[in-house]
């Protein structure tokens, strides 16, 4: 829920939905005759380096490394995809993978069960949290990668694993044989009615079925008697464009734009636009953002700005407004910059990239200072006024919003960070291992998970595992606990890793939401959105439009 760094990393790759056209057959033949000299070049440097270089080195690491260098020269978006990277966003973008259905990390240096996912081969065989799986196939999980490991547990469907598993609070493991089945990768994971009356939906990622995922969420909570949505795409880093134009149908008006793109060549001139069909919800809608929020994320961000449907709270988005085309190369993929995408009000959202660091690494102002751990978080932040160079463009009701990188918040909020003495905490898995430790001996687990109360008597006895373990020094957790704000942060984060140990990651999640500056924040102002819908509705006519049209 946190961030421990405000590290923003280049990332989601727009394909699917963006394809723009391969480029095959437009080149000048010229151009392939210049490009078959240089292939010669390339193809005798190679054989050069492969006979001569003092150790040797495969031609496919030759031939990669090349390849990389070479998109290196375009943009920070464009790529090449090695076969595993490029199978990899394939899955993602499919929505599901084959495996055995558990998250897993490496807590204590093993691998260990988050959680199971429902409905799955794990679930159904009883892994659950904390669960160390000690060996995959007979192969040792001791020093094993969280990626490694993911591979051995994931394979054809149908197929079999045999998994060696050590569990708290039993003296010897036991081995199951699981068979693997699809399991969805869901992207709208946290779905529930966090007030009443209000819908709150996290969506992670846009994969193929995130328009479904998000239409069905907001379905049973409207039939669980919800009136608004509270939308969260922060540290959504995009993905399939026309999952994107799926979850902004269910949002805007039929035939509404919701964004255009413009590149090189002629058929990169496109025109999205919201569906007829489907789920159409009207009521008050606002929607988080951070520097996390990049690519598809951006367009429901921008196209929910530009047409005044409701407000934005965060902080400013990525600012990555390229389209990319996925082309297959046999088991690899080029992941290509062909077009730029345009939000309705006519911004192109890309920030300037002619410094890397600056573009990984943007500076987050000084106007927007976070609370310290403890303090109370200060109110919703209008947007500021860019400077005189900065574009300007108009809503649909006559606001000014404003190009030049990444979409601005209509509200400003920072959420606050955790002390150095919690991040440690964090870093050593404390609470999570205090929450299975908790949970080892219940036979209900999920009811002990509910009935659990962080009080003094919790707190004294995560204290001694905390000094025993050496996670702190004593005066160290001394400390913390007697400070209010951290004695208050551990005592919401021992109950919500009890919760996701329990109960599920949903109800876990759920519990920290009370601790959320920016969803506090953004459920203060649903009448604001409501009132800024409604004034849009009645002043969006053809005539001012074109008006703005004309400004541009």
């Amino acid at each position: 829920m946190r961030p421990v760094l405000r590290t923003v990393l280049a990332v989601a790759i727009v394909g699917g939905g963006a394809v723009i056209g391969a480029v095959a057959g437009r080149a000048n033949p010229a151009d392939y005759s210049s490009a078959d000299a240089f292939l010669a070049r390339y193809t005798a440097t190679l054989n050069l380096v492969a006979d001569n270089a003092p150790r040797h080195v495969e031609a496919s690491e030759l031939v990669y490394a090349s390849l990389d260098g070479m998109m290196e020269l375009l943009d920070p978006h464009s790529s090449f995809l090695h076969p595993e990277a490029f199978a990899a966003m394939r899955e993602r973008q499919e929505g599901s993978f084959h495996g055995i259905g558990v998250i897993i990390s490496i807590r204590g240096g093993r691998v260990t069960v988050i959680a199971p996912i429902a409905d799955t081969p794990a679930a159904r065989m009883g892994l659950r949290a904390g669960d160390i799986i000690d060996s995959i196939d007979g192969a040792s999980t001791e020093g094993m990668s969280i990626d490694d490991a993911a591979r051995g547990l994931r394979g054809p469907e149908g197929s079999t694993v045999h998994v060696t598993v050590a569990r708290p609070g039993l003296k010897e493991p036991f081995e199951v044989t699981l068979t693997r089945a699809r399991v969805p990768t869901e992207s709208t994971r946290y779905a529930f009615l966090i007030s009443p009356d209000t819908a709150y939906i996290r969506i992670s990622d846009f994969t193929r079925t995130t328009g479904d995922e998000f239409r069905h969420a907001l379905e049973r909570l409207l039939g669980e008697g919800a009136l608004r949505v509270l939308l969260d795409l922060r540290d959504n880093p995009g993905g399939m464009v026309d999952s994107a134009v799926d979850v902004a149908s269910v949002l805007l008006e039929p035939g509404q734009q919701v964004f255009s793109t413009k590149g090189r060549t002629g058929d990169s001139f496109q025109d999205y636009r919201s569906r007829s069909d489907g789920l159409h919800f009207s009521g008050p809608l606002v929607i988080l953002v951070n520097r996390g929020s990049a690519s598809a994320a951006e367009i429901v961000a921008g196209t929910v700005q530009d047409h005044d449907r409701g407000l934005l709270v965060g902080e400013t988005t990525f600012g990555k407004g390229v389209v990319q085309t996925i082309y297959p190369v046999r088991d690899a993929g080029l992941a290509l910059t062909t077009a730029k995408y345009y939000t309705p009000s006519g911004r192109c959202i890309q920030r300037d990239f002619d410094s890397f660091f600056e573009y990984i690494h943007p500076s987050e102002g000084d106007d927007l200072v976070a609370p310290e751990p403890g303090e109370e978080q200060p109110p919703a932040k209008p947007r500021p006024t860019p400077g005189p160079d900065t574009p300007v463009y108009f809503t649909d009701s006559g606001r000014r919003v404003y190009g030049g990188g990444g979409i601005v918040p209509d509200h400003e909020v920072r959420l606050a960070e955790f002390s150095e003495r919690l991040v440690r905490l964090l870093g050593n898995s404390a609470f999570f291992h205090f929450a299975v430790d908790f949970l080892a001996t219940a036979e209900d687990k999920a009811a002990a998970a509910r009935a659990f109360v962080a009080d003094d008597e919790a707190l004294k006895r995560f204290r001694e595992r905390v000094v025993a373990e050496k996670w702190l020094l004593p005066d160290e957790i001394d400390a913390a606990l007697a400070n209010p704000g951290e004695r208050r942060d551990i005592q919401l984060t021992l109950r919500t890793e009890v919760l996701n140990a329990g109960v599920s990651l949903t109800e876990g999640y759920r519990a920290m939401t009370a601790a959320d500056e920016q969803i506090q924040a953004a459920l203060k102002l649903f009448a604001e959105a409501a009132e800024l819908h409604a004034r849009a509705r009645g002043t969006a006519t053809p005539e001012r439009t074109a008006e703005r049209a004309r400004a541009h």
